[in-house]
Order: structure tokens, then sequence, then C-alpha cells
């Protein structure tokens, strides 16, 4: 299985980009400005914690990571470190989520901090672009904010091909959030929004139908609600779902609890992404080695999960279809192997 999915051309929809750093990293972030990383970072014996007792303790550990990063050139340390990270595990195409408003508020410089993404992603051996979110529990003015941040940004030349909403999912109704979908149309970008991860089903819906969702990151709430699932399947809504996160956020209790083979089953255009890798302890390597287990998948099932992925990233269709072409000939070369191996 290993060697299987090395060599799987992937596509990850959700990731944050800040939270990919890892515990070294901001250990060396703090240093390099310094600080005592023991006084600013609440790590378990210089790592992150294996289970969070609650969201908002990981909230408040992944903010102050993210305080790590102060200047340009930290950030473009980030944007590359991620950029190899993904290359490393054969990721073709990346959506990384990046939430401009908390830099900002951070005091980066924020024409810098966009020259900084774009400088630190170009050039590397995978394809990474932006979702840039707001956070739901600030309220509107969030919204609103980080519009004006991603104008910014594209006109700078930031690789921005989204807009997201997370945070808190049970705080701020999401109708006041409206402003995202009129700016995702008017820029010609996606809309993807947290929902159904730590709060009922109900949000899901309404993430749907009140300010127009193209995709639900996460979702995992969904099989509580059979009338909504039966909808998103006849609607093919895409899912990212994040299974370890699920179990390290206590969603759900252990990975063999996960609603994933379920929601596989029904027909639900469910994607796998590993959400933020190192505070979880994983890779997306791991989360398709989680989905396989749990769901009996094969060779055709993993190939189908990337087209899923491909078919609702926010990119240009010539870039999908190179996607779909490299996942199809990974699936006709293992199914020659498979037929060597037989004979």
């Amino acid at each position: 299985m290993t060697e299987q999915l090395s060599s799987l051309p992937k596509v990850e929809l959700h990731v944050h980009l800040e939270g990919s750093i890892s515990a070294a990293t901001a250990t060396e972030l703090s240093r390099r400005h310094g600080e005592d990383p023991d006084s600013v970072l609440p790590l378990v014996e210089g790592r992150y914690p294996e289970r969070f007792t609650t969201f908002q303790e990981f909230v408040e550990l992944y903010l102050a990571v993210t305080r790590q990063v102060r200047t340009p050139d930290d950030l473009a340390t980030v944007a590359a470190e991620f950029a190899r990270q993904q290359a490393a595990q054969n990721v073709r195409y990346t959506e990384a989520t990046f939430t401009a408003a908390t830099l900002d508020d951070f005091g980066l410089d924020t024409a810098a901090m966009w020259e900084a993404l774009r400088d630190g992603l170009a050039g590397q051996e995978t394809d990474v672009r932006l979702i840039v979110d707001a956070v739901r529990n600030v309220g509107p003015r969030s919204g609103h904010r980080t519009v004006a941040l991603v104008e910014e940004g594209l006109e700078i030349g930031a690789p921005i091909v989204g807009l997201g909403l997370a945070g808190d999912e049970n705080s701020a109704p999401v109708r006041d959030f409206t402003m995202l979908r009129e700016a995702a149309d008017r820029l010609g970008l996606g809309l993807t929004v947290h929902a159904g991860e730590t709060g009922p089903a109900s949000n899901i819906r309404e993430a749907l139908d009140d300010i127009g969702a193209d995709r639900i990151g996460h979702g995992v709430a969904a099989v509580n609600d059979p009338q909504l699932l039966h909808r998103l399947v006849a609607e093919q809504v895409v899912l990212e779902v994040c299974p370890s996160s699920n179990v390290v956020l206590q969603v759900v209790p252990d990975l063999d609890d996960h609603p994933f083979p379920q929601l596989w089953r029904r027909g639900a255009n469910v994607t796998i992404n590993s959400d933020d890798p190192p505070f979880f302890a994983t890779t997306l390597t791991d989360e398709l080695a989680h989905a396989a287990r749990l769901a009996a998948l094969d060779d055709a099932d993993l190939a189908e999960l990337q087209r899923r992925a491909a078919r609702g990233a926010f990119c240009e269709d010539e870039l999908r279809s190179t996607l779909f072409a490299q996942i199809d000939a990974w699936e006709r070369k293992r199914g020659r192997e498979c037929a060597t191996r037989l004979t």
C-alpha cells in the first residue's frame, strides 16, 4: 500500500497553510526572533499534543504557531516548505487555505505578505494555489476584510483561486457572510465553507442555501441527517473530508468510527484531505491509507478519489485535464502491474 500510494498523483483541496507549520519550524522561527519557544509555544515535549480536549485548545495553539510568522521571509519559508512537503508526496495540485487577516492583525505588511507567498510558492515541483478564508467567529467584518485583502493579493499576482469561511461554525450565522459569495462571483473565485465538523448537519444546509457554498469543508455531520445526505448525493456537493483531524479534535472517537465509509458507500462526493498535517500527526498519503483501510478501497477507488478532487478544484479546465491524464496513466500502469503479477 505504501508504494501504491506514493506513486499515486494526488490532489488536495483542504489543507491549511499555517496548519502545515511543524513544531520544529515554529520553534526555529521563535528562536530566529529572539524568543524562548517554551514561553510562547504550548508544546508537549517539543511536539504537538496527540489529542486536544476542546476545539478552542487547538485554536489557541494554532494561533500561537501562526504568531511565529513575523516577516515576509518567514512566510516565504513556510510557503516553500509546504510546497516541498506536498511535492514529496507526489501531490500534483493543492488548494491551501490561508487566513490573511490573521497575519494582517499580527502586523505583517499585506503587500509584502502576498509577494512572499507568491515567491515562496513559485518554481516548486508542485502547483499550490490559495483559498483565503474569513473567520466566522470574528463576524462579518472578517468577511469584508478578507475580500479587500484578496483583491490586493490578486493585483500583486498571488495565486488565489478561492474564498473560504472557517472558524467556529457555531458562532455567527453563515448568512452574515454573503459578501464572500458576491466577491467570489465578481472575482471569478470558488467558495468553500467549513460546516458539519464540530456543528450539526443543519450548518451544511445553511452553507448551501444561505451563502451558496461550492464545497463543504468536512461535512461529516451529514450522516446524521438522511434527507440532507440524499440531497448531497443527488447534487454531488463536494465534501472535503479529513479523517485524522476529526479524531484528534474529538469529532469522532477513533478512525474506526469515522463516517467516511458510510459517505462513500452512499455515493457522496467525498474527497480525502489532511487539514493541518503536523498538528494531527498525518499526511495526505496517511489519510488516503486510512480511507483505503476503512472502506476497502482498491486502485480504481483511489484514482476516483483523486479525480473527484480534480473535478472539485477551483482551477482552470486545462490544468484539470492534465490532472485527469496523470491519474488515468497511474491507474492504467497499476492495472498492467497487477495483470503481470497474476500471469
